[in-house]
C-alpha cells in the first residue's frame, strides 16, 4: 500500500464551546477499518464507539448523543446492505447526528438512496483520510453555529 499524506486537524478544531470531545460511531465490519479510523479521530480529540453489527449499532444509538455515524453499506459478506438500516435507525434515534455512508460497492442508484433515507454524506472506498477529517471539520463547525 503507497503511504498518503494525510492532513490532522487540532481536537480544538471540532470541538464545540463546552463540547472538548464530541463523540462519532463507526459501524464497519471490516476491523482494519474500525483500527484506522478509530486511530485517526480519536488523535483529534473525538471519542470514537466502534461496532460491527445493526444490533450493536442500535444498542449504541440508544445510548448517549452522537455528532456522527460513520456506517459502511454492506456489514456482512457482498450481499446486504444492513448499513441502510443503520442509517434509518440513526435517523429515528438520533435525528441531530449527521449520518456518513461510506461503501465499496457504490453507484449512482445507491448513493440517491441513501439521501433519500437521510445521510448527510456518501463516500466510496476508499475514503482519504484527509476527506474523513474534513468532513467532520465541517460538520463540527455547523454544529458550533446551529446548523
Amino acid at each position: 500500500m503507497a503511504e498518503r499524506s494525510v492532513e490532522f486537524f487540532s481536537a480544538g478544531a471540532l470541538a464545540a464551546e463546552g463540547d472538548s470531545h464530541p463523540r462519532v460511531l463507526i459501524v464497519d465490519d471490516e476491523a482494519a477499518i474500525l483500527f484506522a479510523y478509530r486511530r485517526l479521530l480519536e488523535k483529534d480529540g473525538l471519542e470514537v464507539d466502534t461496532c460491527s453489527t445493526y444490533e450493536d449499532a442500535a444498542r449504541l444509538l440508544n445510548g448517549g448523543p452522537y455528532l456522527v455515524v460513520i456506517v459502511d453499506i454492506r456489514l456482512v459478506g457482498t450481499g446486504n446492505e444492513d448499513g441502510l438500516e443503520v442509517l434509518k435507525y440513526a435517523r429515528q434515534r438520533q435525528p441531530q447526528a449527521k449520518v456518513i455512508l461510506v461503501t465499496g460497492y457504490g453507484c449512482h442508484d445507491m448513493e440517491a438512496t441513501t439521501r433519500e433515507l437521510g445521510a448527510s454524506y456518501y463516500f466510496e472506498k476508499p475514503v482519504e483520510p484527509s476527506v474523513l477529517l474534513n468532513t467532520l471539520r465541517l460538520v463540527r463547525a455547523n454544529a458550533g453555529n446551529g446548523v
